[in-house]
């Protein structure tokens, strides 16, 4: 019998969007200016999605791009 392993990378789309969600939720709890931002979205992913995966399962985060409109891009 073959034995075929195939590897599994979880993908975890609109991190941006995540990361948003968690400053909100700061924001309505007035935690916002007291906790760095950065280090709680992490420690929530980390709780959130990470915990349900084996330690060593490779994973990657995406984002949508940031772009700054400016009139030129506006249709009207």
């Amino acid at each position: 019998m073959w034995d075929f392993r195939v590897p599994i990378i979880a993908v975890f789309t609109k991190y941006d969007q995540f990361k948003r969600n968690i400053r909100m939720e700061l924001e309505d709890e007035g935690r916002n200016r007291d906790v760095d931002l950065n280090a709680e979205v992490e420690n929530k992913f980390k709780q959130r999605y990470l915990a349900g995966l084996n330690a060593s399962r490779p994973f990657i985060r995406l984002e949508s791009e940031d772009r700054v409109l400016t009139d030129e891009h506006i249709l009207y």
